[in-house]
């Protein structure tokens, strides 16, 4: 198999076309993006069966022009997008869950995107109506969290462009229902974080027009929990 040769990313940095030819492939491109919306299987060694998807996070991530151009057509973001929907394992309470591995690397390649070709990306995910639930859901899972920040803080000239669409789709109202619903304290870290992170990037919220400081209301919602909690 290609992935598993030692020098692919060498070869790709070293602008091997006729490599780049075949992995900008349509049907090796779909082929790629599996390794990294599922799980591979339980059969394979615990020392390599990660190896794959690790291969291709850093072919998808990597500063290879042509390879991002084939990534950002839209039915190969709609397969890397999918990650987010698929729901292989289930908790207790039906919430979704991911593979923490798996979420690393889809987080690294949309962090990428995000970097790189920010209008794009941007323009790509304001067209999913779903696209808050989608991630939301995901709150108990770091590096997926990550790419809500990571929208605002590296998107460069277009910050103002996600901050307004944070703003329109009432993205902290979200979060702050879902903290208050949610009995895991990895959503809890998760949203307090995020809400630190979108206070100090001055997005506004009509949950907060009551002039207090964010911060202040996250400590009010975090007492108010844990108290419910300990009743």
């Amino acid at each position: 198999d290609l992935l598993d040769e030692n020098d692919l990313i060498q070869e790709c940095l070293s602008q091997n076309k006729r490599l780049i030819d075949h992995l900008i492939q349509s049907t090796v491109m779909n082929e790629l993006l599996q390794y990294i919306i599922h799980l591979p299987s339980e059969q394979i060694d615990e020392r390599k069966r990660f190896r794959y998807s690790h291969v291709v996070s850093e072919l998808l991530s990597g500063d290879f022009q042509r390879i991002q151009d084939t990534l950002l057509q839209q039915t190969n973001l709609d397969t890397l997008y999918s990650f987010l929907t698929l729901n292989e394992t289930k908790q207790n309470d039906d919430e979704p869950i991911v593979n923490p591995i798996l979420a690393s690397y889809f987080s690294r390649i949309m962090i990428t995107l995000i970097i790189r070709r920010p209008q794009e990306i941007l323009a790509y995910l304001k067209s999913k109506e779903t696209f808050k639930d989608d991630i939301l859901k995901h709150l108990d899972t770091t590096s997926i969290m990550n790419i809500l920040y990571r929208l605002i803080s590296d998107s460069g000239e277009y910050r103002s462009d996600a901050i307004q669409w944070y703003e329109q789709i009432n993205m902290i109202d979200s979060i702050i229902e879902r903290f208050l619903q949610s009995n895991s304290s990895s959503v809890h870290v998760n949203a307090v974080n995020l809400l630190n992170d979108f206070v100090r990037f001055g997005i506004d919220q009509t949950a907060f027009d009551d002039g207090m400081m964010m911060n202040n209301n996250q400590n009010i919602l975090m007492n108010d929990k844990w108290n419910n909690d300990a009743k």
